[in-house]
């Protein structure tokens, strides 16, 4: 019985994961490996609106049209240090607030 409780966990995951929407498009902004000067990276398809954005002077605005207004859902984490992150999306843009030239993931989640 025990010996059949993993297969059966991992079979759910892969039955659960395959139900998604269409792979996320990745668009990355300007040239160079994987970024542009800003290190700002987009990926957004349908539902997922998702990336990280350098701070420059303690703030940063990321233009993309998968925010529709100020009643998305939006996480946003430092990923640099433990510093407090401000984001506030608004119809076609996300103003994040933070430190410096912090780098800053975020996602909407609705």
């Amino acid at each position: 019985m025990r010996t059949m409780i993993l297969p059966l966990l991992f079979a759910g995951a892969l039955i659960g994961t395959s139900c998604r929407t269409a792979p996320a498009v990745i668009r990355i902004s300007g040239s160079g490996a994987g970024a542009d000067s800003k290190g700002e990276i987009t990926v957004s398809s349908g539902e997922l609106c998702a990336g990280r954005v350098s701070l420059s002077g303690g703030v940063a605005e990321v233009q993309d049209s998968c925010f529709t207004g100020d009643t998305d859902v939006v996480v946003c984490t430092d990923s640099t240090s433990i510093n407090p992150v401000r984001c506030s999306p608004h119809s076609g843009a996300l103003a994040i607030g933070g430190s410096g030239s912090d780098v800053i993931a975020y996602a909407r989640m609705r």
